[in-house]
């Protein structure tokens, strides 16, 4: 074996190496909701990939945040709420909580079922107690499972025309159904 085989042997091996390092930390990549142990409250976070993969950072051989929504006024607490997420990251994620909440739930217009999160598709919405639509991801993460105890799902569908209508009243027809009661049931109109 030459010296050009075993350069490559390493490198080989160097690269395996750091691949599975890659690999493993990328369980930590988006945006991670977890609760606040100051505060008690839900908080939106950042894993810092680069410092998890490379092992540097401020905290040796531990995840270190590089976004949370309490920052910049609580920039420089103990991160303790890391712990939440190492155990079993994938529960924290936000993509995680929404698909899950979305499951088997219908759209409260048109009473379809909603269709399985996809990052590739449209997502849909909530509805409102001032019944008004919003895409889930437009809403800040933190807010998110207040957002989901009280609203209503609704499909991509639905939101777009909800939300034409609201922004256009004077080009559309209105829908032939009304708001009749306080979870947002739908009867349609007498159009006699």
């Amino acid at each position: 074996m030459g010296s050009g085989d075993l350069i490559i042997a390493l490198f080989a091996i160097a690269l395996v190496f750091a691949s599975r390092r890659i690999w493993k930390q990328l369980k930590f990549r988006g945006e991670m909701l977890v609760i606040c142990p100051e505060t008690r409250e839900p908080a939106a976070v950042k894993v810092n990939l680069w410092r998890a993969v490379t092992g540097g950072g401020t905290r040796p051989g531990k995840l270190e945040l590089c976004d949370c929504s309490r920052w910049p006024e609580r920039r420089d607490c103990d991160q303790d709420c890391l712990a939440q997420i190492e155990g079993n990251p994938a529960d924290h994620r936000v993509w995680t909580i929404a698909s899950r909440w979305y499951e088997g739930k219908k759209c409260v217009y048109c009473r379809k079922p909603i269709e399985k999160l996809s990052h590739l598709d449209r997502s849909p919405a909530l509805l409102d107690q001032d019944w008004k639509t919003a895409e889930w991801k437009g809403i800040p993460a933190e807010q998110l499972p207040g957002e989901f105890s009280r609203d209503l799902p609704v499909c991509w569908s639905c939101h777009v025309a909800e939300t034409f209508l609201r922004q256009h009243p004077d080009l559309a027809v209105s829908r032939p159904w009304r708001k009749c009661g306080p979870l947002g049931e739908y009867v349609p109109k007498n159009l006699n």
